[in-house]
């Protein structure tokens, strides 16, 4: 059963811990200072954080706004502008945070319990559209505030989840009474959060830069001005980080890292991430033919995609998870064109009458997803599957998922901040969220218990047993264990995080 004990005191990712763990370098910097420029795929869709947003993103808002909870880069939950959570009830429904005193938006108006209860309750429930909406808006009934540093979630069924989610995407504390005084539109134009940087230039698809908040409750940022430039395209970010124009630069392939990992000056990074690449298929004409779903998925040779675009480091998946607590290593999805060619049959198609289809991938937002796509595509050819590529922006494909409008499986890379497997398949394939791509009423029988399941044995069981199935029915096809790809230069001492987050908080230089 649910424990009450309280979640976060004596974390080891506590913050004098979390000081003394990432700031071991000297205080004196080389001569170009205490700043840094990093070549970065994406901008931020808007400076709203709530509203929408990547994992692309998240290290740019993580800049600016602050979650009330940590997520250190092994992925523990720790204290953050919250210092202490227990639940109340055995029922899951009552969950009591205790804020920490003294954190200070950067116009120096105080947190409060009210910025909690605006941001988790009054700001879902009046627009529907939010990202956070999808989170949180149907599962909180109430956010109480008995005191400026003591919040109460009050929610409509059993939410164990919830601690997870308070320290990921896309739960950003915003600043109540700024937001209100000026309006949604001029926030945009100047919005301000609790977070270690202040936003002091922006200038949308070109650069945003940050300057270290002086008051910040973890302390100052050692970095005390960051600035990303804005570089969609790949051969771009390693021109830039190459001649030393930029000092970081991510999401870069593999080979190239290496390569450029050997030169004077640099260093190159790849590491593991709790990210899995996956294919999401979606509940429309022709992808409702559960033998096509499974010949796409029976097609694929991961270990081949991953030793061509990864140098064999990106792990093949047959489930969501890797090592996590849903992982079933006893559970493989077979690579096998002979059965891709049989079921592919079954439904009367075949290399002479390939069953016509059309596959969507991005451009940048993770390592290789182009090359991912069109190796793919050519998988599916030798088996009867005949697939038209195309290439969307990441904006375009949020909005398209919010409005139900995507028509073809997509090629998407799935972020979980934590290991909650809520945040895998309580979010991908929810129907009820907005997140998910496949719609169908037979997941929500399955799902649903699990979302309000109080046993934390039961509920991993459970959804052990849910991520087979749903694999098993071609809802949705994990592919890969992405990895994360930096390169950077030599004066930066870069820390990585499990999730993938870039975070320059927590970095300092030489």
């Amino acid at each position: 059963m649910l424990s009450r004990r309280c979640l976060i005191a004596g974390s080891p990712f506590a913050v004098a811990g979390l000081a003394k763990l990432l700031r071991t370098a000297s205080s004196s910097y080389a001569a170009e200072g205490d700043a840094i420029t990093l070549a970065y795929p994406a901008d931020v869709p808007n400076w709203d954080p709530v509203s929408s947003g990547s994992p692309v993103s998240t290290s740019v808002h993580r800049c600016v706004f602050d979650m009330p909870l940590n997520v250190a880069p092994d992925l523990s939950v720790g204290p953050s502008i919250v210092t202490r959570l227990r639940w109340l009830d055995d029922t899951g429904t009552a969950l009591e945070l205790t804020l920490r005193d003294g954190v200070t938006f950067h116009n120096g108006d105080p947190l409060t319990s009210a910025d909690l209860r605006f941001t988790f309750f009054e700001r879902p429930k009046a627009d529907a559209s939010l990202m956070i909406s999808g989170v949180w808006g149907s599962k909180v009934a109430d956010v109480e505030t008995p005191s400026p540093t003591t919040a109460v979630f009050r929610f409509n069924a059993p939410y164990v989840a919830a601690p997870a989610l308070l320290a990921s995407l896309p739960a950003y504390v915003m600043p109540r009474d700024y937001f209100q005084k000026i309006g949604r539109e001029a926030f945009l134009d100047k919005p301000i959060g609790s977070g270690p940087y202040r936003l002091v230039d922006y200038q949308r698809d070109s650069r945003i830069v940050f300057e270290a908040y002086d008051k910040y409750w973890g302390g100052v940022a050692p970095i005390k001005r960051v600035t990303f430039q804005i570089i969609k395209d790949t051969s771009a970010r390693l021109a830039a980080v190459q001649s030393g124009q930029v000092d970081f630069a991510h999401n870069l392939p593999i080979r190239e890292v290496m390569r450029l990992g050997n030169m004077p000056g640099l260093t190159g990074l790849i590491h593991n991430i709790n990210t899995v690449i996956l294919i999401h298929m979606v509940n429309k004409g022709i992808y409702q033919d559960r033998n096509l779903r499974l010949a796409m998925h029976h097609a694929i040779d991961t270990q081949a995609l991953s030793r061509a675009f990864f140098a064999g480091q990106a792990r093949p998946l047959s489930m969501w998870a890797s090592e996590g607590p849903t992982d079933d290593p006893n559970f493989k999805f077979e690579y096998s064109p002979a059965k891709a060619k049989a079921l592919l049959a079954n439904s009367g198609y075949s290399l002479e009458k390939p069953a016509k289809i059309a596959f969507t991938t991005f451009n940048g937002q993770f390592p290789a997803d182009f090359d991912l796509g069109r190796a793919i595509v050519g998988m599916w050819k030798e088996v009867g599957i005949d697939a038209d590529l195309n290439v969307l922006e990441i904006a375009q494909y949020f909005q398209m998922t919010r409005s139900g409008k995507i028509e073809n499986p997509v090629l998407y890379s799935w972020a979980n901040a934590s290991s909650d497997p809520e945040l895998f398949s309580g979010l991908i394939l929810d129907p009820k969220r907005p997140y998910s791509v496949w719609k169908s009423d037979d997941i929500s029988e399955k799902l649903d218990p699990l979302l309000v399941e109080v046993d934390n044995e039961k509920r991993l069981a459970g959804y052990r047993a849910f991520d087979a199935w749903a694999v098993e029915q071609g809802y949705a096809c994990p592919l890969l264990q992405s990895v994360a790809t930096v390169v950077h230069s030599k004066r930066v001492h870069y820390v990585p995080f499990a999730n993938g987050w870039i975070l320059p908080y927590y970095w300092t230089l030489a």
